[in-house]
């Protein structure tokens, strides 16, 4: 029996505004928005962009410094704040508590889904005023980004109220409107606008052509939550792809622009899955829990060089069943092999190991031929490598 290893790289053609970011090679990412430590964050080494709130607990009165900004900046990532444009919320400095009983005419009602959310008229100056004003305050702070939150708010004028047909076209033109006003306004020529979901807007009754390119080149990348393992549950849902959403999401990989993907997991063997799912459609894969009130494990997804900024590598399996691996840092080790179900077969390590050079058997000969994902978990990352058994 041989034992073969296989790399999958993709190639994708990039096509992008010169004043912006290429975000392509820029992997693995967090999202954490609750409890963000940033001392802890900076000291993630394997994290290339994490997306937080502006502040601790999402008020004016707990924002981070620019120092503490500049602190994740220096350890190598990019920075990038939460922001929600399609509703208020009635936590945020610019909330009016007589708003409730008065309100402005561009808030609509409460989301009963987010008690504390409100609809907002986002196509009207009062609305994108406090927008460009809060967007403002996260450039003050030193961020590199913003993720833009609530993008299919349009759906909810055009379809649900029915108050606003071109509702689609307007929110287009509003993402534009912050492009225009961060990179006119501001001459930040650099700033990171990632969307999240809403992904089919682009292809929207009212968006043209034109508006649609506008759209694209107003953004650097595009965040999706829930496509893969879409439920009723909070995490863990059974495997379950959209496949609509999948083809429209193709589109913006056409278009340049990177996929953050983010699944609510913690079954181990979804975890697994999930990874196959997402590099087999170009996406960066994170998986946490709905709350996101924590780091969870990031999955280094190539094989890296033997340096001192990673905490692991795992060598090419040879014809010999032998995975040889090196820690920077005492760590406790897992090495387990999944098949391309998530589903484990086997542990091969799990233990406290000092920094060095390791060696381990591979006991293959048990093993059916197919293809296999050996995952290595060490000092809070995971790596992973395909392998494939032919008889």
């Amino acid at each position: 029996m041989k034992l073969k290893l296989y790399i999958i790289i993709f190639f994708i053609n990039v096509n992008v505004l010169l004043s912006q970011i290429n975000l392509m090679d820029v992997k693995p990412w967090a999202y954490q928005l609750q409890n963000a430590d940033i001392a802890a964050i900076a000291n993630e080494n394997n994290i290339k962009l994490i997306v937080f709130d502006y502040s601790l607990d999402g008020t004016d009165e707990t924002k981070f410094t620019k120092q503490q900004i500049n602190e994740i900046k220096n350890s190598g990532m990019y920075a990038i704040s939460y922001i929600s444009i399609g509703e208020a919320e009635d936590y945020r400095y610019y909330w009016k508590q007589e708003w409730k009983l008065n309100p402005p005419r561009w808030l609509g009602p409460e989301n009963p889904n987010w008690l504390g959310n409100y609809k907002v008229k986002f196509w009207l100056k009062e609305w994108q005023d406090i927008v460009f004003d809060y967007i403002d305050t996260i450039i003050s702070q030193g961020f590199d980004g913003i993720y833009l939150d609530i993008i299919d708010g349009w759906y909810y004028w055009a379809e649900e109220n029915q108050q606003k047909p071109d509702a689609d076209s307007l929110m287009c033109r509003f993402v534009i409107n912050i492009r225009n006003h961060v990179n006119t306004i501001k001459g930040n020529l650099d700033f990171i606008i990632i969307p999240q979901n809403g992904e089919n807007i682009i292809f929207s009754t009212n968006v043209t052509e034109q508006l649609r390119s506008q759209y694209l080149n107003s953004i650097n990348a595009i965040g999706i939550e829930d496509v893969f393992f879409y439920g009723d549950k909070d995490e863990d849902n059974d495997f379950n792809p959209d496949l609509s959403r999948l083809e429209t999401i193709q589109n913006y990989l056409s278009a340049g622009k990177q996929i953050y993907s983010i699944e609510y997991l913690t079954e181990e063997g979804k975890i697994i899955q999930y990874q196959n799912e997402s590099g087999k459609k170009s996406f960066v894969p994170y998986s946490c829990t709905r709350a996101l009130d924590k780091l969870c494990p990031t999955m280094i997804t190539s094989i890296y060089q033997d340096n001192e900024t990673n905490d692991f590598i795992i060598n090419p399996i040879s014809e010999f069943p032998i995975i040889n691996y090196q820690l920077s840092i005492s760590s406790n080790v897992r090495i387990e092999i999944y098949n391309l179900l998530g589903d484990k077969i086997s542990t091969i390590v799990d233990e406290l190991q000092e920094a060095g050079k390791h060696q381990t058997e591979f006991k293959a000969d048990v093993l059916p031929q197919g293809m296999y994902y050996c995952v290595m978990k060490a000092n809070g990352s995971y790596c992973m490598q395909k392998f494939i058994i032919l008889d």
